[in-house]
């Protein structure tokens, strides 16, 4: 049971890099060839059990050796992998080689298992499933430590990546990576559980344990990778303006990019924009479609939310939509509208949405505030 177990999970990550590669719905495509990437070399450790299990490294012992080949390139790929999810950024750096440089020390290595004769490479197999001889080396120690720095590193590209797209995103449910981030936990469970299977092999029950978890895993990346939507739809142009805002936020530097006569004159139009057409009641509204419709780029638009408004783009359009939100709770809509009518009329995507950034604006769910509303009018 335990190896078909593995040999589903193997078989299932096989196929889940070559979708995530293929990306039918081509979003994020440079993000998603090193998730490919990564899951494919997930599938090259996963597929070791299964093909011992069952035998076929005794019937092929050539096959013995390939499954460790793209160990030392998981970490990486996963992390180049997240920098491209989290940035604007579509080319390969030529910095990014640096991260190769474990698979490069350890690659003559690996190589060597592959041409050594059939008995020899039976032999090792053996002995590496020995559960008397099972321990930790350096190479499992290398690994493990490359994957925990990197996971690290990953999670915290993320959470900056949630600060950094209030910059220029109104509704940042779809394009917030938490998608990513449960993957990174799943991932950060699954190496646990690979540490505490090599350990303690020999238990009873450690391998069904291990597999079960592997398997459940593995399908939660899947379902999430397969409901990611395209963190970046605009323009190149407007993907360097973007970039140069994140520059400029991370080195705080704020330097002044129009004159104060120019700079009232484009809050006027931004705030005729909002409160007159009211752009806000479009869910999809973002800082490169605003800075389209005032005529002015994406850039002046960041430094005329952030000077002449003090605040980010996120803050201004949502405390517009929360406005609207309130004066349709307070009024007769509130009888004939739902909750969730009530969010789309306000220009909310959904109810979580809604119901997220109404507190956070307010410090009061919606529920909350029609109830003190009908307290105000019984007590009235």
């Amino acid at each position: 049971m335990i190896s078909l177990l593995f040999a589903l999970g193997s078989g299932s990550t096989l196929l889940l890099s070559f979708l995530v590669l293929t990306n039918p719905r081509k979003v994020n495509v440079v993000a998603n060839r090193w998730l490919a990437l990564f899951i494919f070399c997930l599938f090259s450790m996963l597929i070791d059990e299964p093909l011992y299990e069952f035998g076929l490294y005794r019937k092929y012992p050539n096959l013995i050796g390939f499954e460790s080949l793209f160990v030392f390139l998981m970490a990486p790929s996963l992390y180049l992998c997240v920098c491209r999810y989290t940035l604007p950024e579509k080319s390969f750096n030529n910095l990014d080689i640096l991260h190769f440089i474990p698979y490069f020390l350890t690659f003559p290595f690996l190589i060597s298992t592959i041409f050594q004769s059939s008995a020899e490479k039976l032999a090792l197999i053996e002995s590496i499933y020995n559960v008397t001889e099972l321990e930790f080396d350096f190479a499992s120690w290398a690994l493990i430590l490359q994957i925990v720095v990197y996971i690290s590193l990953s999670y915290l590209k993320i959470i900056k990546h949630q600060r950094d797209i209030w910059l220029f995103a109104s509704d940042t449910s779809n394009i917030n990576l938490n998608w990513l981030k449960n993957s990174l936990i799943a991932i950060a469970v699954m190496v646990i559980i690979w540490m505490f299977d090599i350990q303690f092999y020999q238990i009873k029950g450690v391998s069904q344990f291990s597999g079960v978890c592997y398997f459940v895993s593995i399908y939660i990346i899947a379902y999430y990778a397969f409901r990611q939507e395209e963190i970046y739809p605009y323009k190149t142009s407007e993907i360097q303006e973007i970039k140069e805002i994140l520059l400029e936020t991370a080195t705080d530097q704020k330097n002044p990019r129009i004159n104060n006569e120019e700079l009232e004159k484009l809050k006027r139009k931004v705030k005729h924009l909002m409160e007159v057409d009211k752009l806000y009641l479009d869910e999809t509204l973002s800082l490169p479609k605003l800075a389209e419709r005032v005529e002015t780029s994406v850039h002046n638009l960041s430094f005329i939310l952030n000077e002449g408004f003090n605040e980010n783009f996120f803050q201004f359009v949502n405390t517009y939509r929360v406005e609207e939100a309130k004066n349709l709770l307070s009024s007769d809509k509130i009888q004939q509208l739902s909750m969730v009518g009530i969010a789309f009329e306000s220009g909310f995507s959904s109810k979580t949405t809604f119901n997220t950034t109404f507190k956070r604006i307010t410090g009061i769910s919606p529920s909350e505030f029609i109830a003190q509303k009908e307290k105000q009018k019984i007590t009235s």
